[in-house]
């Protein structure tokens, strides 16, 4: 390692520089596979107790769900590590899942086979805490729901 007042070299500036990317990936990550358990959370919740309202923007589901199946097929190709050990059938669970939540949302079936499904989604994601991890991130997804696509008149 050069002295703190040298210049980094090329190849010590690349490294910081993949570090960095890889830190980031890693937060982004993250961060995609909280709001998708909170959209998954609040929904699953609205959907189970009948609630007019999903509580739910559309297209915050689309772009979420889209990015966690994403995550998670970095995660089957090794470039990235969660809780959990993620396989194809997950995979293609959150895919599903991401459909009956789209039909739910543009006003279409609110499938029966929605909240098993949901709750597979979230242990699949996060393990054995699944439950507190969901309470926690649904609260994250209500907040950044809000910022973004606010109700009018709440």
């Amino acid at each position: 390692m050069p002295h703190p007042d040298q210049p980094f070299t090329n190849e010590e500036e690349e490294e910081d520089l993949l570090d960095e990317e890889g830190e980031n990936l890693l937060d982004w990550a993250t961060t995609t596979v909280v709001y998708a358990v909170g959209y998954i959370r609040i929904l699953a919740d609205a959907i189970e107790s009948g609630d007019a309202d999903l509580q739910v923007d559309p297209v915050a589901w689309e772009n979420t769900l889209n990015a966690v199946e994403g995550v998670m097929a970095d995660q089957l190709r090794g470039h990235l590590h969660g809780p959990t050990p993620i396989t194809v059938e997950d995979v293609e669970r959150v895919q599903r899942l991401r459909s009956l939540g789209s039909a739910a949302l543009s006003g279409g079936e609110r499938s029966s086979e929605f909240c098993p499904l949901a709750i597979r989604c979230m242990e699949s994601m996060f393990g054995q805490d699944w439950k507190h991890a969901a309470r926690e991130a649904a609260s994250c997804a209500r907040a950044l729901n809000q910022e973004f696509h606010p109700r009018s008149g709440t």
